[in-house]
Order: structure tokens, then C-alpha cells, then sequence
């Protein structure tokens, strides 16, 4: 059953203009996977075939910005007319503050809240994903220009003899 799956990956290569790759840091440290990289490679040479390397977790940046905008925009819809636009905060500025100073006040108010509250604060823990993204590419840099194949973990050695074989096979 193993044997008839690999024989169906080269055709399964064969009919594709791009290989999708989810990377994580142990993609290239499995030996199935770089021999689905390979075939790909070596099938699709002559028609220049497209490798897509994508972090995983490039979406879960994405959906946790999708979250956060999602939230901050809740808050605001929430927050704003209850706190900032309400009728006590409105009498506390024409009693409290001198005409002169309530539009510096509400720009003041209203920056402090959108800039400190929205964006500010979220922006750290996005700065420290951005880190830990880029940790990341410099990983799979370094995996790239230092790999080996006899460094590839297989889970059944008798795998390893049928994929060095087909390597040596196709690349010399």
C-alpha cells in the first residue's frame, strides 16, 4: 500500500505547476519530505515548477490580526460612546475644563485612546511575533544552505535505502 502511494506521487507531481510547501522547522530534517521536494523538483525541471516555502505560522499571524482588529474594533464601537462620547464625560468637560482647552482635551482623550489602547499596546506582542517569525526564516536560511541528506531523520530505515537510491537517480 506504501509502494502504490509513492508510485501515485510522481504522477500526482507530474500534472502540478506548484508545490505548496507548510513549512515548519522539522520539515527539513524528515526524509519523506525532502524526497516529495525532490520529485517535485526533478519532474517538473523542464517546466520550471514553483516552490512556495510558507511558515506555518505565517496564518496564525494572520488570524490573530484578524482577531485583534476584530476586538479592537468591538471595543471601540463599545467603549466609545459608553465612556468617551457619553453624557457624563461630555458635562465633566464643559464644568471642568476651561473653553480653551477641550479640543486639546479630546484630541488628547481620543489619541490617548486609540493610539495607547488600540494600537500601542497589541503592537508589542505583534513586534515579539514578528521576532519570532523571523527567528524562523533565519532557521530554514540556515537548513537550506547546510543541508544534508544522510543528516534526514527516517522513521523505517528500509525507507532510507529506496530514497537515497532515487536521489542518487535523479541528481547523481
Amino acid at each position: 500500500k506504501k509502494l502504490q502511494g509513492i508510485r501515485q506521487l510522481g504522477g500526482f507531481l507530474r500534472v502540478s505547476q506548484r508545490m505548496v510547501i507548510l513549512w515548519q522547522p522539522e520539515y527539513f530534517t524528515r526524509l519523506w519530505c525532502v524526497y516529495e521536494l525532490a520529485a517535485f523538483h526533478y519532474i517538473n525541471f523542464d517546466v520550471k515548477g514553483i516552490v512556495d516555502i510558507v511558515p506555518l505560522k505565517l496564518p496564525v499571524l494572520t488570524l490573530s490580526l484578524f482577531c485583534y482588529h476584530f476586538l479592537a474594533s468591538a471595543v471601540f464601537a463599545i467603549l466609545g460612546p459608553t465612556l468617551i462620547l457619553s453624557e457624563m464625560h461630555a458635562s465633566w468637560i464643559r464644568e471642568d475644563i476651561p473653553e480653551m482647552w477641550i479640543l486639546p482635551w479630546r484630541f488628547c482623550t481620543y489619541f490617548g485612546f486609540f493610539f495607547f489602547g488600540v494600537h500601542l499596546i497589541p503592537g508589542f506582542v505583534l513586534w515579539k511575533f514578528c521576532q519570532w517569525h523571523m527567528d524562523d526564516r533565519r532557521m530554514l536560511l540556515q537548513q537550506l544552505r547546510g543541508f544534508r541528506v544522510d543528516m534526514a531523520k527516517c522513521e523505517v530505515e528500509s525507507d532510507r535505502g529506496f530514497i537515497e537510491g532515487k536521489l542518487t537517480t535523479w541528481f547523481g
